[in-house]
């Protein structure tokens, strides 16, 4: 009996951890989807500016939260957030019509810019001089060296540095029940 109940209770606590890593997911997604965001920081909005969006704000709160999901011995959840991020874009490939043969390609060369990019922010937002090293991130990221006026990097800067800064201040157990919609809207 002492295992069946101990098996249920892993796998039941596994299932509750799924149903917060989707909830963020779908939110951080909501937040990267934002048309304001589009039109106010002039991000391309295409199939690539909604993928560098995205994972802008994967970035922010990982960076974020980190230390926190940390200390409350939830690592896995970034681990798993990325792992929902690249299924996601795996389905994504598929319902455009990527042919299934590619689509493996095409997911593992997103992964690569995915963390690529989780480095870069990540060495950005914890730097001495955050607002600068962000700014030439984005420049190299989202806008890949685009012309795009310094007010509107800017701006996007500062907004990724205020949401940044508001994922910093969330509780383990405000994530774990998958409430930052509140904290960042």
């Amino acid at each position: 009996m002492g295992l069946v109940k101990t098996l249920k209770s892993r796998f039941s606590r596994r299932r509750a951890d799924q149903d917060v890593v989707f909830a963020l997911y779908n939110d951080l997604v909501g937040l990267a989807r934002r048309q304001d965001l589009y039109k106010k920081f002039a991000i391309p909005d295409t199939l690539d500016g909604r993928f560098e969006a995205i994972v802008l704000h994967l970035a922010l709160f990982l960076v974020g939260t980190r230390d926190v999901l940390e200390g409350a011995g939830k690592r896995r959840l970034g681990r798993d957030l990325n792992q929902v991020f690249l299924k996601d874009m795996d389905r994504n490939l598929r319902e455009m019509g990527v042919g299934d043969l590619s689509v493996g390609k095409q997911v593992k060369k997103m992964a690569s810019a995915h963390y690529g990019r989780l480095r870069s922010y990540e060495q950005a937002l914890t730097g001495k001089d955050a607002s600068r090293q962000l700014k030439t991130a984005l420049r190299r990221n989202l806008y890949r060296g685009e012309k795009v006026s310094g007010s509107k990097v800017a701006g996007l800067a500062n907004y990724s540095l205020a949401l940044y800064a508001k994922f910093k201040t969330l509780s383990a157990a405000g994530i774990l029940a998958a409430k930052i919609k509140g904290v960042v809207s």
